[in-house]
């Protein structure tokens, strides 16, 4: 079986085939070896030649109005322009620049993107974590006091940076209230497919704790899951654009630490049962805590 890689080349190759035989038809040896066209502001300022050769090659693979070409020019962007490329809007048609537009939304983002759809309760959206909440997130763990706490590292910028990083995972949620959209914190899984389970984690800023956002959010999040409704993105030939893959699990669960009985209720109010304590697990300071485990299945949720 070919790998997305090389389809995409041949896609390409047909691309520059294409050009070879119909715009360039005059002087075949002129034609682009490469896609991979000058088309931002910047290019057109430093090489005015190059830029109006590489956005005579995108239209005539635009205007050709075939799927496999569209394709071309969407990797084409994804894969060489940066999230902050700049592209002159009065040289393309209205459709052209919407298509380029569209293209830029996924330049950046991470491989392995969220692609569930967002979870709704009473009071909460659980959606995929944006580039926005990075900073958000960052900003609460820095002055909220707790990170080491939580995450058993020090709070020092760079350890916090590389944890906001982390968060934007497939099953990895921002939470946000549904009355006026303010995020107030995250949740999200941990799949451990050697064994078909999943670990689940979740934060509330401090301000919103004790309302039972916790709670609201852990029940929308377990019950999806064990349901066979929480889904993981596959690579497809469109970069930037992944297909769902049903996750199925055999079971959920929580691993918290002995100094939090707090999130030890939580978990109780949404079914999960107490399995172990796996003793000095946890470092608290200079200190040692235990850890206990819960743990959830899906016939325990009917």
């Amino acid at each position: 079986m070919k790998s997305f890689d090389q389809i995409r080349e041949q896609l390409d190759e047909a691309a520059i085939e294409f050009l070879r035989n119909g715009l360039y038809a005059d002087c075949p040896n002129d034609c682009p070896r490469y896609v991979h066209f000058a088309m931002t502001t910047y290019e057109k300022k430093r090489w005015a030649q190059e830029y109006q050769k590489g956005i005579s090659c995108f239209k005539a693979l635009f205007r050709a109005n075939d799927d496999r070409y569209r394709l071309v020019l969407w990797n084409m962007i994804v894969n060489y322009y940066f999230s902050k490329s700049n592209f002159c809007k009065g040289d393309f048609s209205k459709e052209e620049y919407t298509f380029i537009q569209m293209a830029r939304k996924v330049v950046g983002e991470p491989s392995e993107a969220n692609v569930n759809p967002p979870i709704r309760t009473k009071r909460l959206v659980l959606r995929a974590i944006e580039g926005n909440d990075q900073k958000i997130f960052a900003d609460h763990f820095k002055n909220e006091g707790d990170f080491a706490a939580f995450t058993g590292r020090e709070p020092t910028r760079k350890t916090i940076q590389e944890f906001v990083f982390c968060l934007r995972r497939p099953t990895y949620f921002a939470i946000e209230r549904r009355s006026d959209r303010k995020l107030l914190g995250y949740i999200g899984l941990s799949i451990r497919k050697e064994t078909s389970t999943g670990l689940i984690e979740y934060y509330l800023f401090k301000d919103e704790r004790q309302k039972g956002y916790c709670k609201e959010a852990v029940e929308a999040l377990t019950k999806i899951t064990l349901r066979g409704k929480l889904y993981e993105p596959v690579e497809t030939v469109q970069r930037g654009i992944y297909r769902k893959k049903t996750i199925h699990l055999n079971a959920i669960r929580a691993r918290i630490s002995s100094c939090n009985p707090a999130s030890c209720k939580t978990v109780e109010r949404c079914g999960f049962v107490h399995e172990a304590t796996i003793h000095s697990a946890v470092k608290q300071g200079s200190a040692w805590t235990d850890e206990e485990i819960y743990y959830l299945t899906y016939a325990m949720i009917q």
